[in-house]
């Protein structure tokens, strides 16, 4: 199609289309079975091109099939929309990340992907081939995560940047592998340096590993909730702010805010901390305080405040500036530390 003055500016292409871009860095092809493109006047560039009925686009390493695609040739920008038996959704894939979802708009260079509608991701499992490139190579997972197993996460919304290795769900966000997941409001995740954040309400779940006095591991179900967490994998520490609570290896502690220290194989507590205003609860005891500190080997609770109180289950009350408490052997020690008299009191007459 076109006109006197401008010439050729449009074509249409049917049946068994196959279109191409090679060049220096560029290495793109289609199949699909319509084509229409839109042209710079007198047959010149391909400006923009819209692929119909079903299409099969490649860029490198990155793959996309869909019923519809929209190709601006000059901004290098694949929309993907439309739905077909063989396409039921957009669907996007590279060798670190996989989508799904009602509509993706994919910048080429990059990629930088947005997608949008019911999104469904696989964060794929670090390859051991010598195939595999280095980006992929270089993608970390948390350690709180198994980095030999598929990740999935579902949100609303998803954008993300492939250079930066950054994905950010939005909307109704879960992440899942196994065992272990995470729900929230959004969340971020960095394969660059395995760091993983969430707005709330945020939920988390996993099991974790914990000695046991026969020498062996038992699993231990670990359950946490606040406004918001962040995992800072160089730490391995997880932080939960605002409203924390959190059920464990540690006993069931509520705090304005709570770090989980991992060990280096990310599925064993070696430390937790509480800060702020911190109640304990487990073993029939209440304990509040200002600061908690708990370390996973000993199983020993440090507990400070003005004052630190127990609670026990029949009701009496106990008080000091420090408490130490090792639960593998019930030993509690409290100390007035000479600032806070240390003092009992209470009683239930159905209580020894």
């Amino acid at each position: 199609t076109g006109d006197d003055r401008h010439g050729l500016t449009g074509a249409h292409f049917t049946g068994n289309v196959q279109y191409s871009e090679r060049g220096k860095g560029v290495d793109r092809a289609a199949r699909l079975p319509v084509m229409d493109v839109a042209m710079s006047a007198g047959f010149g560039a391909i400006e923009e091109a819209t692929f119909s009925n079903g299409v099969r686009f490649a860029d490198g390493p990155m793959f996309a099939t869909a019923a519809t695609a929209k190709y601006g040739v000059s901004r290098g920008v694949l929309e993907l929309s439309g739905s077909e038996p063989a396409s039921p959704v957009p669907h996007v894939l590279n060798e670190q990340i996989t989508v799904d979802a009602a509509r993706v708009e994919i910048a080429l260079d990059g990629p930088v992907v947005h997608a949008n509608g019911t999104v469904k991701s696989i964060l794929q499992p670090k390859k051991n081939d010598k195939a595999a490139s280095s980006s992929r190579d270089d993608a970390k997972l948390p350690a709180m995560l198994n980095e030999d197993q598929p990740v999935n996460v579902t949100a609303d919304a998803l954008a993300y940047d492939g250079r930066a290795e950054r994905a950010v769900y939005t909307g109704n966000a879960l992440l899942w592998q196994a065992e272990t997941s995470i729900k929230g409001a959004s969340i971020t995740l960095d394969s660059r340096s395995g760091d993983l954040a969430a707005t709330g309400p945020v939920t988390t779940s996993s099991v974790l590993q914990q000695d046991n006095k026969t020498g062996g591991k038992d699993k231990v179900n670990s359950v946490g909730t606040s406004k918001a967490f962040a995992y800072v994998d160089n730490l391995r520490r997880a932080t939960y702010t605002g409203d924390a609570h959190i059920t464990g290896p540690q006993g069931d502690l509520t705090s304005p805010r709570i770090e989980l220290f991992f060990k280096a194989s990310g599925d064993e507590l070696d430390r937790a901390e509480a800060y702020d205003g911190v109640v304990l609860r487990g073993e029939g005891r209440k304990t509040t305080g200002q600061r908690l500190t708990y370390f996973g080997a000993e199983e020993r609770y440090l507990v400070t405040g003005a004052p630190v109180t127990i609670v026990d289950e029949c009701g009496r009350e106990t008080t000091g500036r420090t408490l130490i408490f090792y639960r593998a052997t019930d030993r509690i020690v409290v100390d007035g530390n000479e600032q806070v008299r240390t003092q009992t009191r209470g009683s239930n007459a159905t209580c020894p």
